[in-house]
């Protein structure tokens, strides 16, 4: 974990979608998926809900952002 998927993360929340938080942080959007992805794969959890118009933080996602902020 690097304090840049940290801030990728907590920015993902913020602003409940990967293409708003994509533009504040002047990333494209595969490169901060692929973060985010990189993060749930090195913590064995998943830390949204991912459906077509909708983006939700799963319990461990909520934990996590409480930690993370």
């Amino acid at each position: 974990m690097t304090l840049l998927q940290l801030k990728y993360f907590v920015e993902v929340c913020n602003n409940e979608s990967f293409s708003l938080a994509a533009k504040a942080l002047f990333v494209t959007q595969p490169t901060l998926s692929s973060a985010i992805s990189n993060l749930e794969k090195e913590f064995d959890i998943k830390l949204f809900e991912r459906k077509r118009y909708n983006l939700v933080l799963t319990k461990a996602g909520e934990f996590f952002f409480d930690r993370a902020k």
